[in-house]
């Protein structure tokens, strides 16, 4: 009986730490897919190899085991490397203005031609 119970406790504890390692594992992808390399022009961690890179990742890994959530995980590295670390930067202030320019300029645009050729 003691036996039964020490192997049941056995397994259960196995699948607890297979669900916690993949948990880990999705988070660390996803991190390394919304932050930059540091020396690298235009990859995200994900797609490089280098040292810098490499020992970032080691880094992520870390903190993501001491329980540190995504997000300040992300803000650590924007205080460190500014917020061109992200891969996707937040949209506001200028950078929201150059997303809306070409649709207003388009907008005008065709409003203008149909003016012209229509009137």
């Amino acid at each position: 009986m003691i036996y039964r119970n020490t192997l049941l406790l056995v397994i259960l504890s196995a699948i607890c730490l297979l669900g916690f390692q993949e948990s880990v594992d999705e988070r660390l992808y996803t991190l390394n897919r919304e932050l930059m390399c540091p020396v690298c022009d235009g990859l995200t961690l994900e797609q490089s190899q280098a040292k810098a890179a490499l020992e970032m990742k080691d880094e992520i890994k870390r903190l993501v085991v001491q329980g540190l959530s995504d997000q300040q995980i992300k803000d650590y590295y924007v205080l460190k490397y500014g917020i061109e670390i992200l891969a996707n930067p937040p949209k506001k202030g200028f950078d929201t203005l150059v997303w809306l320019a070409p649709l207003i300029f388009g907008f005008f645009g065709i409003v203008f031609l149909y003016r012209y050729f229509f009137s």
